[in-house]
């Protein structure tokens, strides 16, 4: 499903393309050409700070190294792309987009099961599901995921006389199973290495996950769609690592009637995961209550998976990255008089009628 990436339409730069191996009807490997291109690019303000005694500002420009694929699946693209920053972050970016699948509706109907996108078009609702799964190695393989939960302290006057404080919760998974996200309590889920401490704080060395609060699978317990998806029930899952092991719906997906040998099935095996081998796994994505400005063609929705390091450097990574300047930035200033004579001048033609305007 891997599509040929081509120069000023995929990505953009100096661009490094990649040739992947998919696989036939017969299961014999095809060599696919340019199904994965590397580029750097601008990515905004790295970090900034103005000091308010002297005015002396300091900033960067953050660039960041990407690594992109795209597939089509059915009426739908995806595009998987990673992003490697100077700070130590690294984020997986999902961008939606394609066509809407679609079916007839009477002219004047509505339905409460989708939404008239175009006369006589109705486009159904759903929901694109994604698991991500993560194979970590933070300073050896024996690492552990700890949730934590930002959770307020009573005022009391011991602890709390001003009623603004908070304590972090942290609890580690022992065994393999799941978890979810929760905005409320600043959820984030750790990956660390109980045996390495970091020289600074004193903390494992580790990288955070905060998951995206993504509405999970809708689809009753009894349905098809639930019974063949049940890694799209919860938005962590945390088991121990065996070769093989790969698949978050099942190896046979598309075959299936049951998620099979899934990561449900692997996380109820109760198996020891902490400071073991393990993987972690994130189901995100989004409900798609179809719009109007969807179709004929969707403009892509994204979504965004961030890993930060925490505790793992024990300074700002990205301190050195060299200050952003005029003399390399080389930006344009607006010639204020220039579009104010452009304006002036400005005529729209609608037909044969002419309308002049001094203003844009």
């Amino acid at each position: 499903m891997a599509n040929n990436l081509s120069l000023g339409c995929d990505c953009l730069g100096v661009i490094k393309y990649f040739n992947g191996w998919l696989s036939n009807e017969k299961g014999e490997p095809v060599e696919a050409k340019n199904v994965i291109c590397m580029h750097e690019q601008d990515f905004g303000i790295g970090w900034k700070h103005t000091n308010h005694r002297t005015q002396g500002v300091g900033i960067t420009r953050a660039r960041i190294l990407v690594l992109q694929s795209i597939i089509t699946v059915g009426n739908y693209e995806y595009i998987f792309a990673w992003h490697f920053w100077q700070n130590g972050n690294v984020e997986l970016e999902t961008r939606s987009t394609g066509i809407l699948s679609t079916q007839l509706i009477d002219p004047g109907k509505t339905s409460e099961w989708g939404n008239v996108v175009s006369p006589g078009v109705m486009a159904a609702n759903h929901q694109h599901l994604f698991c991500l799964r993560v194979d970590p190695m933070l300073d050896g393989i024996n690492n552990t995921v700890i949730w934590e939960d930002s959770i307020p302290i009573p005022k009391n006057e011991e602890e709390n006389p001003h009623g603004n404080a908070w304590r972090i919760v942290k609890t580690p998974f022992s065994i393999s199973g799941f978890a979810d996200a929760n905005p409320f309590a600043n959820r984030c889920f750790k990956i660390v290495n109980e045996d390495v401490r970091n020289r600074i704080s004193g903390n494992p060395v580790g990288y955070k996950l905060i998951p995206q609060p993504c509405q999970l699978l809708i689809a009753s317990k009894d349905s098809v769609v639930r019974k063949r998806a049940r890694f799209a029930e919860h938005h962590i899952w945390v088991t121990q690592y065996r070769d093989g092991e790969l698949w978050a719906g099942g190896k046979w997906t598309n075959q299936s009637l049951v998620e099979k040998d899934g990561v449900f099935d692997y996380a109820s095996r109760n198996d020891d995961v902490q400071k073991r081998d393990l993987v972690l796994w994130h189901t995100f994505g989004m409900t798609h209550n179809p719009r109007v400005e969807d179709f004929p063609v969707m403009p892509v929705e994204i979504s965004t998976i961030s890993f930060k390091p925490a505790d793992f450097f024990e300074r700002n990574p990205a301190i050195d990255v060299p200050q952003s300047t005029q003399a390399q930035n080389k930006s344009v200033l607006v010639d204020e008089s220039s579009i104010a004579n452009r304006e002036a001048n400005l005529v729209w033609s609608e037909g044969s009628t002419k309308v002049e305007s001094s203003k844009l």
